[in-house]
This record gives C-alpha cells, sequence and structure tokens, in this order.
C-alpha cells in the first residue's frame, strides 16, 4: 500500500524544501540558536554575573529524568514549529558549553569558528566519504590531512583515514597489527595465540577494543610504567618474554602519547630499543606492530624536526613550558620508526567533534584492513577510481570532520598549530601561580608534561573524621558542585580524579581534582575567580554537612580516568 503526502497540511509530509541547503541551514541554524540561548540565557546568568569575563555558563541547565521512563514516553507525532524549537531546546539540556571560560571538566576546547563553519557547510551538502565518486576532494584532502600531520614526524608517504574518535583510531591500529602480524586471520579468523601489550597509564578502551575485535580481553596485557609514566622497558621486555615463552606472537605495543592526567608520554626510542632488542635476540620473523596513543599529545608533533627552535625564534617561551617542551620532543623522537599514531582534532586541534585520524607511516594499512580478498594498486588511485569502502569500519562517512581539520591546518599552519600548543602550556602555568598566589588549595601534577592541573582540596578535619573516608568527603563535594552547575549557574565545571596517583607514585595514591584549562584567554582574574568560587562553595559545602543538610548523593565513576 502507498502512502500519500498531504502537501497541502502543514504538519503532515515534507513542505518547502530548499533549492539552497547552505542558505536555509545557516537561516535555521541562526533561529535554532537565538531560541536556545534565549530560554538558556534569560535566567540565572545574566542577571547574577559575577565572573570577571562576560562568558556563559559552562552548561545548559539540567533536568532530571530516568533513561527507561523517558523513553517509554517517547511520542511518535509531527510537531508545529514552536513545539519543533523546542525540542531542539531539550537537546541540549545538561550539555557542556565549550564556549565559555568556565568549563574546565576535560579537553573540550571551543573549536575554531572558521573549522566549524566549514564542517557544517560539509553536512549540509552531505557529502559521503565512502568513493571517489560521491565525495567531491573529500577523499583526497582526507589523504592531505594524514599526509601533512605525517611529515611533522618524518613520514613522508604517511596516508590514514579519518574517524570518529580516539577509541576508533586505536580499534584501525590494532586491528592493522593483527592483520599484519597474522595475515591470514583476515579470512581466517583471528589465531589463539596473540596478544597485544599496551601501558599500564593507557586508555581504558584497549581492553573493550580487544574484545570487540574478537582478540579478547584477556589477551590485552598491561605492562607497568616507571615515576615518569613511561612504559618500563624491563617490564615490557619481561611481557615480551612471557609472550615468547607461552608460544604467543606479540601483535601490537600500544604506547602512550599523551594521557588525560599525569600525561604520561611513554620514550618512543626507547620502546623501540626495547622491541628491536628481543625480536633480534630470539631470531623473530617480524616484529610487534607499534602504535603511539597520542590524540592529545599529538599537537606537540610540530615541534618535532627542529619546529621548537622555529617556535622559539616566534614566540616568548617561559622556562617551565620550555623544559616540558623539550622533555615532550625527547619522548616523541622515535616516534620516526613507529607504524602509526592517532589525532584528535577535536581535543587540542581546534576543531569540533567528531574529527579524529589514525595516520600510518605508509598505505600498507589499506589492504591490512579489507577482507583478505583485495590488494591496492596504484590504479586505486586514479582520478575516480578511490574506495575508501575497502578499509574503512564505515561506508556512510560524513565529511564535515575532513574539511574542518584541513580548515586548521591550512588557516594556522605548523607553526600557528605549535604556537596554539605553546598557549595551552601558558595557561596551565597562569593556573599553577593563580593557586600558588590563594594558598588555597595545592598542586600534585607538578611534573605532568601536559596543561592539565590536578590539585587537592583541604577539607575540615572534623568532617573528615565523621566519614567514611575522605574519598568519600571529595565525592560529595563535587556532587555539590556539579549540582551548581548542572542548574546553569554561573561556577567553574571541572572534575575528580579517584585513586590518583600523585606524580605516578602507586604509594600515594589519593581523590584529587582536576582542572584542564583549556581557553587560552583567561585572564589573572579569570583564574582567581574560579579558585574562589571553589573555596567559597568548600565553605557552603562543610558547613551543611555539618548541620547533616546535604545528603548521601556522591560522583562516582566505574573506573579512574586516564
Amino acid at each position: 500500500m502507498s502512502v500519500v503526502l498531504k502537501r497541502d497540511n502543514p504538519s503532515v509530509g515534507v513542505k518547502n524544501r530548499p533549492s539552497s541547503s547552505a542558505l536555509a541551514m545557516t537561516k535555521r541554524l541562526l533561529e535554532f540558536d537565538e531560541y536556545v540561548q534565549g530560554l538558556t540565557s534569560s535566567g540565572a546568568w545574566v542577571d547574577k554575573r559575577s565572573a570577571p569575563s562576560i562568558t556563559p555558563p559552562p552548561r545548559f541547565a539540567q533536568r532530571h529524568f530516568n533513561f527507561l521512563d523517558a523513553v517509554a514516553d517517547t511520542q511518535d507525532v509531527a510537531l508545529s514549529a514552536p513545539d519543533l524549537l523546542k525540542e531542539v531546546a531539550r537537546f541540549f539540556n545538561g550539555a557542556i558549553r565549550p564556549h565559555s571560560k568556565y568549563a574546565l571538566f576535560n579537553i573540550i576546547a571551543e573549536p575554531d569558528v572558521d573549522a566549524t563553519a566549514a564542517a557544517n557547510l560539509a553536512t549540509a551538502y552531505n557529502i559521503n566519504c565512502l568513493m571517489e565518486g560521491f565525495a567531491g576532494e573529500s577523499l583526497l584532502v582526507e589523504q592531505q590531512v594524514a599526509r601533512t600531520v605525517g611529515k611533522w614526524v618524518g613520514w613522508d608517504s604517511a596516508m590514514g583515514i579519518a574517524c570518529s574518535g580516539g577509541k576508533i583510531t586505536l580499534m584501525y591500529a590494532i586491528r592493522t597489527a593483527l592483520s599484519r602480524i597474522t595475515p591470514h586471520s583476515l579470512i581466517n579468523g583471528l589465531p589463539g595465540d596473540t596478544v597485544i601489550l599496551c601501558s599500564e597509564g593507557g586508555h581504558y578502551c584497549v581492553e573493550h577494543i580487544a574484545s570487540q575485535l574478537g582478540l579478547g580481553s584477556a589477551n590485552c596485557w598491561r605492562v607497568s610504567t616507571n615515576a615518569q609514566g613511561q612504559m618500563c622497558p624491563q617490564a615490557l621486555l619481561q611481557a615480551l618474554s612471557k609472550a615468547h615463552g607461552q608460544g604467543k606472537k606479540v601483535a601490537a605495543v600500544i604506547c602512550c602519547g599523551g594521557t588525560t592526567i599525569n600525561f604520561n608520554c611513554d620514550d618512543t626510542r626507547e620502546v623501540k630499543a626495547t622491541v628491536d632488542h628481543f625480536v633480534a635476540m630470539q631470531g623473530l620473523s617480524y616484529r610487534p606492530y607499534l602504535h603511539l596513543d597520542s590524540v592529545i599529545g599529538w599537537v606537540y608533533f610540530t615541534l618535532l624536526k627542529g619546529g621548537l627552535e622555529r617556535l622559539a625564534a616566534t614566540c616568548a617561551i617561559g622556562a617551565p613550558a620550555m623544559h616540558r617542551l623539550r622533555t615532550l620532543c625527547e619522548r616523541f623522537a622515535g616516534i620516526e620508526h613507529f607504524d602509526s599514531f592517532g589525532v584528535d582534532f577535536h581535543k587540542t586541534g581546534m576543531c569540533p567533534y567528531n574529527n579524529s585520524y589514525f595516520i600510518s607511516q605508509d598505505r600498507r594499512f589499506m589492504d591490512e584492513l579489507g577482507d583478505g580478498h583485495y590488494t591496492f594498486s596504484d590504479k586505486d588511485f586514479d582520478k575516480g577510481q578511490f574506495r575508501a569502502y575497502r578499509y574503512t569500519f564505515e561506508n556512510s562517512r560524513s565529511a564535515g570532520a575532513i574539511l574542518a581539520s584541513w580548515v586548521v591546518l591550512k588557516k594556522y599552519g605548523r607553526l600557528g598549530v605549535s604556537g596554539y600548543a605553546l598557549q595551552l602550556q601558558h595557561a596551565r602555568d597562569a593556573l599553577t601561580e593563580a593557586i600558588k598566589r590563594q594558598g588555597l588549595f595545592t598542586q600534585v601534577n607538578d611534573l605532568t608534561l601536559g596543561h592539565e592541573v590536578v590539585f587537592l582540596i583541604p577539607f575540615s578535619p572534623d568532617l573528615l573524621r565523621d566519614s567514611d573516608s575522605h574519598e568519600s568527603v571529595a565525592k560529595q563535594f563535587m556532587q555539590h558542585c556539579w549540582d551548581i552547575t548542572n542548574a546553569g549557574e554561573m561556577f567553574p565545571l571541572f572534575s575528580i580524579v579517584p585513586h590518583y596517583r600523585i606524580n605516578n607514585d602507586p604509594a600515594r595514591i589519593t581523590t584529587a581534582f582536576l582542572l584542564t584549562p583549556c581557553n587560552t584567554e583567561m585572564t589573572p582574574d579569570d583564574w582567581d575567580w574560579v579558585l574562589a568560587q571553589i573555596a567559597q562553595q568548600k565553605e557552603v559545602f562543610e558547613t551543611a554537612y555539618r548541620q547533616r543538610l546535604v545528603g548521601e548523593s556522591m560522583c562516582d565513576f566505574e573506573k579512574p580516568i586516564r
């Protein structure tokens, strides 16, 4: 039975389709945003604003609901134009505002305006990066992005894949490694004698990826780290020897190239030397695949191959920042000999979500991510012949992220991107100085090479005596602060780090708090205000705690944030 859409009924069917997607999108975007900002800006923050800089609160106000109840209550009806605006506005309830100076929760920076506009334009024209016939020049630009970033580390033949996030870059890397070490697995499935090694401080998703790929989470072995957060060479050698002794192949060694907390960076030269020594010692016919999970730290690749000297000749670099930048260059010096690395343009590349890249030293991954029956040749790269679907996990791929990342690279250039990395370092130093100046809290990650700041809050002794633990008090205070930001109030949005290792020392574990300065325009007054607000709410919380006016509500995490 066919369904006839009644075009004369504004509530039924499709009406007034625009002839220009971009123009219509722009107009509608402005209408939507005006309505959303009108709802969320007409309340507390405009009239009660007390922050030194004019900026919106870090979060849209949040409503409380149960997912199952809310899903069950979903109505399948067409809405009027006013009600549609309300639905769009509802979408943003509880979302973080990255354009707020006080959104300090994680690495969620305000994306560059040009990059965001370009991404929206590519979306408006609905470009699908499946194959060249559908994709305009997006597939070419995708490889130009990969080649540009790859050349920063000395990879003149670099190619890659644009994808949604760091987890997918790791998935591409591990699948490529499994194919390279066990080539028959593309057709016959994974053998049962394969493991991957990963830094103890690496992202928690690696086990999940191993499970999803059919390798099994138990075949992801964690390698212990030292006081600098680096994979211990001796521990790595022991893990390699253990696998060999059990008759297993090590398909990949996954290294850290900057983590969310403590910014752990493995020494790439040391890892390569250790792996090469083991291969030679055992006379292996293969070398484990080397991948650097650098989705945060990739921005510092701009400093390699003389980049730091060029930056220093252009910008004033403070002594603390220069020390960290030189150390990062030393840690990354061996990446030239790795097989691939990950990039998140939406973390430290000034782009909107979702914008990540798996970047390989060469194009071999295109065969290794295939079905085992097709091999790329030079003819595949002739005009009109390129087929991305032969190696990507997805067929339908939006072009917005590709264009956004290319716009950033062309707008700023290598020197400009390295300058942005320097600005992040200087923002961290400014926050550190504010902490010292006020003397309210204690920073405990002074050895980090990144721009995050981890600090302790000195809760009153009587609260600690009356509670189950310091962690319990800290989590309740964190929830108290989140309740304020969840209401859409002007208050800094920061985070908590349970089971935090102070400077990577397993004997010094505590519950700490995290500020991630991503806005490079923060002033000393801004930082003073942030710290003063947290200190003020600490006093409010402690008073309420003593009077039993706060409940047992506390934040919680399934696993420590890495």
